[in-house]
């Protein structure tokens, strides 16, 4: 029911209205409070819950360690493509693994940024100029959502990048969204 609809129903409600000292939503709500929840706990249905322990993908987990863990000394990181079936854990593997790298190389002061971004969010990464957009916006450069050259946003980003010595880790979830949209050249 819109606002519209809201109004007129109120305009023709008699002006003296009498207010039953309980109705039907009095006792619902007061039987809801009454009732245990079903959950122990609502944050583990959020999108961005992390759990502390992944049960089921050490496995999985130990290789994008492995691959990853050059990036701690510094040196280049091959690149690493995932994929496989939606709901198997993918993108909680990597969040989980690079939470964890990301932990210990601020506690040791090791030069690491590692950026996530996830294509799939139609205002962050629907465009090859968005995703380099907000990848910039993400190493501390300001650039609008639209406007520029996608080169020049490209430049942008990468004198930021060239201006501090540290390895970067860009993630790109979801890339598969993109690449359908504008083809792989963006890889």
């Amino acid at each position: 029911m819109d606002e519209t609809n809201i109004s007129d129903f109120v305009a023709k409600q008699p002006t003296e209205v009498k207010i039953e000292t309980k109705d039907e939503l009095d006792t619902f709500f007061e039987e809801f409070l009454e009732k245990d929840s079903l959950f122990l706990d609502k944050v583990v249905l959020q999108v961005k819950y992390l759990p502390e322990i992944i049960l089921h993908r050490t496995a999985q987990m130990k290789q994008l360690a492995a691959i990853l863990a050059p990036a701690l000394k510094t040196d280049k990181p091959s690149n690493l493509f995932i994929y496989g079936k939606t709901g198997t854990g993918k993108t909680l593997c990597m969040k989980h693994t690079i939470t964890k790298m990301n932990a210990l190389a601020e506690s040791r002061n090791i030069p690491l940024r590692i950026i996530y971004l996830n294509c799939k969010l139609k205002k962050v990464a629907d465009t090859e100029y968005r995703i380099i957009a907000q990848l910039a916006r993400e190493v501390g450069e300001h650039v609008p959502m639209t406007g520029l050259p996608t080169d020049e946003v490209y430049n942008i980003f990468l004198t930021k990048l060239d201006a501090k010595k540290q390895t970067i880790i860009i993630v790109l979830d979801e890339i598969d969204q993109i690449v359908r949209k504008s083809g792989d050249e963006i890889l």
